[in-house]
C-alpha cells in the first residue's frame, strides 16, 4: 500500500530535522541571555551589551522567521513555488545582512554621543555583566558547534546562513566579554570608559562585515545572475559536442536560484524531423549537461524551423 500524501508530506530527513532542532536551541538560549543581557546592559549603562542586545533581538526575531520558514520547507507545505524556495531563502539571508547593517548604523551614533562623555556605572552592574558576557559567548560557540554539525554536507541555505550568523556571534560576542571584563575590572573611566568604546565599535564592525556578506552573496541570487565563465564553457562544450545533432542553436538561458543550476536551451529541428528523434535529442541534451553540472536542472526546448 503507497503513503498517503500527507504521510510523505511529513516525512522530515534526520539531517534536516538536526538543522530545525539547531536553530531552534539557538532561538530559545538567544531569548535567555537576551534577556539577561539587557538588564546587564541597563544596569551598567554599557553602551557594549546594549549593542549586543541590538544586534541579537534582531538575529532572534530573524532567526524565527527563518525556523518557521525551514520547518515549512522541510516539511513541502510551502506549494506556490513553482521553481523551488531557493530564492526565498535568499531573501532570508538578505533581510538578515540589512538589519545587522541598520543596527551597526545605530550603535555608531551611540558610539559619537559618548565618546567624549565619561558615563556613570554600576560596579555591581558591570560585575553581573561581565558574567552575561562570559555566559553568551559560551551558548554562542555550544550553538555553533550544533549548526556545524547539521550543516556538513546539508544544502540548507537557511542552516549554512545561520551557521555564518552564528559564527559572527561567536567573534562578537568573545571580543565584547573582553572589553566588558576591562570595563568592568577597571572602571567607568580612562582605560574602562574606552573599553567600552572599543568594545562597541568592536560590535560594529562585525556586523558590517558579516552584514555586507550576507548581502553580497544572496543579492546576485535574487536577480537571477547567469551561471559563472566556467559553467558557460562546460555547456558550450557539450553543445558543440552534439552539434550535428541539431539543426541551430536559438538561445542559451542560465541562472541561479541558491546553491542550484537552471539552464534552458533552445535548440532548432527542420521541420521534417521526426518527433521521437527530436524529442531523444534533446532528452541526450540535457543529460549530458546534467553529468557535468551536478544537481543543474536542464530544459532543452525543441523549435521548428524550416518549412
Amino acid at each position: 500500500m503507497s503513503a498517503s500524501p500527507r504521510a510523505t508530506r511529513g516525512a522530515v530527513p534526520e539531517d534536516a530535522l538536526k538543522g530545525e532542532r539547531a536553530i531552534l536551541t539557538g532561538c530559545l538560549l538567544d531569548v535567555f541571555i537576551w534577556s539577561v543581557t539587557m538588564v546587564a546592559a541597563i544596569w551598567g549603562n554599557s553602551l557594549t551589551l546594549l549593542g549586543e542586545c541590538v544586534r541579537g533581538g534582531l538575529l532572534i526575531l530573524l532567526e524565527t522567521v527563518l525556523l518557521v520558514l525551514l520547518r515549512r520547507i522541510n516539511r513541502h507545505t510551502i506549494a506556490d513555488y513553482d521553481y523551488g524556495t531557493r530564492k526565498l531563502e535568499q531573501f532570508a539571508n538578505f533581510v538578515v545582512g540589512i538589519a545587522m547593517i541598520l543596527g551597526a548604523l545605530w550603535l555608531l551614533s551611540g558610539v559619537a554621543r559618548r565618546f567624549d562623555t565619561v558615563q556613570v556605572q554600576s560596579a555591581t552592574g558591570m560585575a553581573f555583566g561581565a558574567l552575561a558576557a562570559l555566559a553568551n559567548l559560551a551558548i554562542n560557540g555550544w550553538v555553533f558547534f550544533l549548526l556545524w554539525q547539521s550543516s556538513r554536507g546539508g544544502t540548507s541555505i537557511i542552516v549554512n546562513g545561520q551557521l555564518l550568523s552564528r559564527m559572527s556571534k561567536v567573534i562578537s560576542s568573545a571580543l565584547v566579554a573582553v572589553a566588558v571584563l576591562v570595563n568592568a575590572y577597571v572602571g567607568s573611566e580612562g582605560i574602562g570608559h574606552w573599553a567600552d568604546i572599543v568594545g562597541t565599535l568592536i560590535v560594529v564592525a562585525v556586523m558590517l562585515a558579516f552584514g555586507a556578506r550576507m548581502i553580497q552573496e544572496s543579492l546576485p541570487h535574487l536577480i537571477d545572475r547567469a551561471l559563472n565563465d566556467r559553467q558557460q564553457a562546460t555547456i558550450n562544450r557539450a553543445l558543440a559536442a552534439s552539434f550535428e545533432a541539431y539543426d541551430e542553436l536559438l538561445e542559451v538561458r542560465t541562472r541561479t536560484q541558491g546553491s542550484d543550476a537552471w539552464i534552458e536551451i533552445e535548440l532548432g529541428f527542420h521541420a521534417s524531423r521526426p518527433i521521437g528523434d527530436v524529442h531523444r535529442m534533446a532528452e541526450e541534451m540535457a543529460a549530458r549537461i546534467r553529468q557535468v553540472i551536478p544537481g543543474a536542472h536542464v530544459l532543452v526546448i525543441p523549435r521548428a524551423i524550416g518549412a
